[in-house]
C-alpha cells in the first residue's frame, strides 16, 4: 500500500514539527507529501497522481471538512483508493459522527484502521460545470446566505461604518439573513414527492450529521444506509425561528412531529427556483437555479480508527 498524506496549510499548518510527525509515523513505508497550493488544486493532482497507480492507495486529508471535501471529490471513481482523516481544522463537522477529531489525530491508528465504503451525495445542476460530491452536508437557504455573503464581506470588506473587529459571518448574519433570508422561492423534492409550497427557511441534505460547527441538523443521518437525509425547515415567523433554533442545535427537532418541519429519506432530490440561489456543499459556495442530487452508494472507502 501506497501513503499520500495532504496537508492544507491553511487549516492545521505545515511547519517542521509537522513534518518531523509525518516522518515519524510513515517510517519504513512507502509515502509522499503533497502540500496544497491554494483552493481545489488537490483535485487535479490526485485525478492524474492516482491514474498512474495500481496499487491501493491511502491518501490522508490533512486539515478541516474543507480538505475533506476536496480529497473526496478528487477521489471519486477510483476502486484503488482509501480515504482517513487526519482532523486538524476549525469546526471538523464531518468526523463527529465517529466520535470527534481527537479520534483522528493519530497517524499510527490510521495506518493500522481499515477502511470501510461510504456513501456520498452527488450534485448536478445548470450552475455547475461538473458534478460536485458530499460527504457530509448540503444546505441552502437561510444559512446558505450567511455563508455566501459571509465570503463576500471576507474578501471584499465590510461596508462603510461597521464596527472594526466585527466577524463577516455575523455581520452576514444579523444584517443579510435576517432581513432577506426566511423567504427562499425554492421547491424541494424528494424521489418525486414535493416538500413544501413555493418558499422555505432552510433545507439540509445530508450524509453526515453535522453543519456550521455547531448544529445536528441531520441526527437520524447513516452514510452507509443507501439514501440522503432530507430536512426541509419552512418559513417561519422570528419568534418561531428563536423557538426552534435550541433543538435544532441539540439535533431534537426530528423528534416528533412539527408543522413546519418536513423530514424524508431519499435516493434523488431536486431543488427549483425562478431565479439563482446559494448553495452550500460541505462549505463550498455554488450558485445556480436548479440542481438534481442523488446518492452514491459505497461510493469512496473511509479509514475509521477504533
Amino acid at each position: 500500500m501506497k501513503h499520500l498524506i495532504v496537508v492544507n496549510g491553511s487549516a492545521g499548518g505545515f511547519d517542521p514539527s509537522f513534518e518531523a510527525k509525518i516522518n515519524e509515523a510513515f517510517k519504513g513505508l512507502d509515502f509522499e507529501i503533497y502540500k496544497t497550493t491554494g483552493p481545489k488544486s488537490v483535485i487535479p493532482f490526485l485525478k492524474e497522481y492516482l491514474k498512474k497507480q495500481k496499487d491501493t492507495v491511502r491518501v490522508y486529508a490533512c486539515g478541516g471538512d474543507g480538505t475533506i471535501h476536496e480529497v473526496v471529490n478528487g477521489v471519486v471513481g477510483f476502486k484503488n483508493v482509501e480515504v482517513a482523516i487526519y482532523a486538524s481544522g476549525t469546526g471538523n463537522d464531518f468526523v463527529k459522527i465517529y466520535g470527534g477529531k481527537e479520534k483522528f489525530q493519530d497517524f499510527k491508528k490510521l495506518i493500522e484502521a481499515k477502511a470501510s465504503p461510504i456513501d456520498l451525495s452527488e450534485i448536478k445542476g445548470d450552475g455547475l460545470k461538473e458534478p460536485l460530491y458530499s460527504v457530509n452536508v448540503i444546505n441552502f437557504g437561510f444559512d446558505a446566505i450567511v455563508g455566501a455573503m459571509g465570503n463576500y464581506y471576507k474578501e471584499h470588506g465590510l461596508p462603510e461604518g461597521t464596527k472594526e473587529g466585527t466577524n463577516p459571518y455575523d455581520y452576514a448574519l444579523k444584517h443579510d439573513a435576517m432581513k432577506h433570508g426566511r423567504f427562499n422561492d425554492i421547491e424541494v423534492f424528494a424521489d418525486g414527492e414535493k416538500l413544501n409550497e413555493k418558499q422555505l427557511l432552510l433545507s439540509t441534505l445530508a450524509q453526515g450529521q453535522y453543519v456550521g460547527g455547531q448544529f445536528k441538523c441531520a441526527p437520524k443521518s447513516d452514510n452507509t444506509d443507501g439514501l440522503i437525509d432530507v430536512c426541509v425547515l419552512k418559513t417561519m415567523t422570528f419568534l418561531g425561528l428563536g423557538m426552534i433554533i435550541g433543538t435544532y442545535t441539540k439535533g431534537k427537532h426530528l423528534d416528533r412531529k412539527r408543522r413546519k418541519i418536513v423530514y424524508r429519506q431519499a435516493k434523488e432530490i431536486k431543488m427549483v427556483s425562478p431565479k439563482d440561489f446559494d448553495v452550500c456543499v460541505d462549505g463550498e459556495m455554488i450558485k445556480g437555479n436548479n440542481f438534481t442530487v442523488r446518492v452514491l452508494p459505497g461510493a469512496v472507502n473511509l479509514v475509521i480508527p477504533q
